[in-house]
């Protein structure tokens, strides 16, 4: 195989390092346009999945998930603190943040994000008003580094 077939074949990837220690906590190729595109395609076939599930399918799964990461938090604590450099103290609470928001959110999203009247004003009286949350769709998350996984969450299940 020649030299510029090697380099072609070849793929790019990116280390993720401990900004304590410096070693490698992890490896990871880098994406391309094309590898983003089928990425964003995939996440829109899994959004029009989550919308088909209602709240209270959605509130089943944030709930699910919940409990996965309760049983996990020692990896993530663990995962956090090599990759982050937060103390095992702090990379806990960061992960017990993530289990009360998906608490709350599997439980109040129907109340908070669900339709309802709006008030109408005097002028208005006549003319009935609703609110409705629709949801956004597919959407990129740049998050902080001194909260990688709490942002994260944040967006993915708001209140």
């Amino acid at each position: 195989m020649a030299i510029a077939e090697q380099r072609a074949t070849r793929v790019r990837t990116f280390d993720s390092t401990s900004p304590a220690t410096g070693e490698v906590v992890a490896t990871f190729a880098l994406q391309g346009p094309s590898e983003v595109a089928a990425a964003v395609a995939r996440a829109r076939e899994a959004a029009a999945g989550w919308a088909a599930l209602g709240f209270d399918g959605r509130r089943r799964a944030l709930l699910a998930y919940k409990a996965l990461l309760v049983r996990r938090t020692g990896e993530l604590v663990a995962l956090v603190h090599r990759e982050n450099g937060k103390p095992d103290a702090d990379a806990l609470i960061e992960v017990l943040m993530i289990v009360e928001h998906l608490d709350w959110a599997a439980r109040h999203a129907a109340r908070v994000l669900g339709p309802r009247r709006a008030r109408s004003t005097l002028v208005l009286a006549n003319h009935a008003a609703s609110v409705e949350y629709q949801p956004l769709g597919v959407v990129g998350v740049i998050g902080p580094w001194n909260y990688p996984l709490l942002m994260g969450c944040r967006s993915a299940a708001p209140p």
